[in-house]
């Protein structure tokens, strides 16, 4: 699967490019996160990893925009992935674990549906990592109403035609071996199979744990599972191109270097994804459409 990430895109702005990135040879784009915000418009580009509830429309796009983008991508054999936040909302202030006051007050109003008030400290310890919190309210997806109201919104937007799932932050999620069914739950109570769902676990690299997430998902990471057709792999995010934090680590990598390890990377992986920098139209460069070609012959 060769992955178009169209992160900030209004939804209707990528209906205009569906021919280029079949041209190009991408068979799916990722879109921007269609959950409601905090705060709407042209802000920070973090703000759209802070939801305010599960239900679709914001800035980005309308209900009614996302249904009609699926059915013209559906036209042109292209699959259209939402970026799902289920495992924490926006906070009242930046890196506050308070939720905002525009969090549902179905959500914000249950003490039971939220973690612990505490910030991952150590990575690489399991326990902190699903316990706590990661600068935001943190969620207690395990909770069954919480499950019940992320599953009714994965359902609603299979119905708008999306047929895949990037999952935000999956690594902060327990795992059945971890006493926690939340991912086998989830999965098997979607309305439809044969969707392509992929979760983010970047920087993990126990090869049990990455094997596990495996059983459910494919991997959005930085270190291979036992399977590297369970991995999507990247040269490039939004998180490195626009952090200004160590994580923004590609931002000063010229655009024609970051092609040249995408194109190596294809025909390596089944798996990748290509994010469209900001006013940047390099993939839209025909040696893009020429090596994916080269790729799809030899499958």
């Amino acid at each position: 699967m060769r992955i178009l990430h169209c992160f900030n895109w209004k939804l209707m702005d990528i209906i205009s490019i569906l021919p280029k990135v079949k041209e190009q040879g991408f068979e799916a784009i990722q879109i921007n996160p269609i959950q409601p915000l905090k705060e709407e418009g042209l802000k920070e580009w973090w703000m759209s990893y802070q939801p305010i509830d599960f239900s679709i429309g914001n800035y980005y796009g309308t209900k009614e925009e996302l249904c009609k983008l699926c059915l013209e991508a559906s036209k042109y054999g292209i699959s259209i992935f939402a970026d799902v936040i289920c495992n924490h909302t926006a906070g009242k202030v930046d890196d506050d674990l308070e939720p905002h006051e525009k969090v549902n007050p179905n959500l914000r109003n249950h003490p039971e549906y939220w973690k612990p008030k505490q910030t991952v400290m150590n990575w690489k310890d399991r326990q902190d990592v699903i316990h706590n919190c990661m600068n935001l309210p943190g969620l207690n997806v395990y909770h069954p109403d919480v499950e019940n109201m992320i599953v009714r919104f994965l359902n609603e937007l299979i119905d708008c035609g999306v047929s895949g799932f990037r999952f935000d932050a999956a690594k902060s999620i327990g795992l059945p071996s971890e006493g926690y069914r939340f991912w086998p739950n989830i999965i098997y109570r979607l309305k439809k199979y044969g969707l392509f769902l992929y979760g983010e676990v970047i920087f993990e690299e126990n090869i049990e744990i990455l094997n596990e997430y495996a059983h459910y998902m494919h991997i959005l990471g930085n270190y291979d599972s036992s399977d590297r057709n369970a991995m999507v792999k990247y040269v490039e995010s939004h998180d490195t191109f626009l952090s200004h934090d160590d994580l923004g680590y590609t931002r000063y990598i010229a655009a024609e270097d970051i092609l040249r390890y995408y194109l190596s990377l294809i025909k390596e992986y089944k798996n990748t994804i290509f994010y469209a920098r900001p006013w940047d139209e390099t993939w839209k460069s025909p040696i893009v459409k020429e090596e994916h070609q080269k790729v799809f012959v030899k499958k």
